[in-house]
């Protein structure tokens, strides 16, 4: 699985999918995605997606129609149940709470399956790697649903994720259930 922030970036996301072509990626969760095509599978707003290299073997990906929101993108993928994320960092932190809400709903409404949350949620914390936690109250909502998530923190380091002239920070976070951050081997930012 690989995650990527294409900045909706054209010639990102063509790299992205020469990236999976090459590397033999099977799924991949893209923020801000130049374009959704239609094999993909995308939140309502093209914040986020979930695609599934063409010609592989694995095991169909199919969306969860009623886990489709602004913001967020749920897919079945075998036995993992894969939640894509993007929230803009231009929206007041109520609605950054009330998107926190409606994706720890999404989040259990997934059980048995074993989960996976990717994206980028725009929030600098400590707890995923960032230098500091910002001001920004977002980050300390960002951390306590984190910790009533159920879910483990895969993030391991201090690597930015997002690198831009004003500078770097790790807003890019993936959570899974226990069981399958277990599963998990290499994690790493590329």
């Amino acid at each position: 699985i690989l995650q990527a922030n294409t900045n909706h970036c054209r010639a990102a996301q063509d790299l992205l999918v020469q990236t999976m072509t090459d590397w033999l990626v099977d799924v991949a969760v893209v923020a801000e995605p130049y374009r959704i095509p239609d094999r993909w599978l995308g939140d309502r707003d093209g914040l986020v997606a979930i695609a599934a290299r063409s010609s592989t073997d694995s095991p169909p990906l199919s969306l969860l129609e009623l886990e489709v929101r602004s913001g967020y993108v749920a897919a079945v993928w075998g036995d993992l149940a894969l939640v894509g994320v993007y929230f803009s960092p231009n929206r007041p932190l109520q609605a950054f709470e009330d998107f926190l809400e409606g994706l720890a709903a999404v989040v259990g409404r997934m059980a048995p399956r074993q989960v996976s949350v990717l994206g980028d949620l725009n929030a600098k914390s400590e707890t995923w790697g960032n230098s500091a936690t910002e001001s920004w109250a977002g980050a300390r909502s960002g951390e306590a649903w984190a910790a009533s998530s159920g879910l483990s923190l895969l993030n391991r380091g201090s690597v930015q994720t997002c690198v831009r002239r004003q500078g770097g920070s790790i807003v890019d976070v993936t959570f899974a259930s226990p069981v399958l951050a277990a599963r998990v081997e290499n994690w790493r930012p590329t």
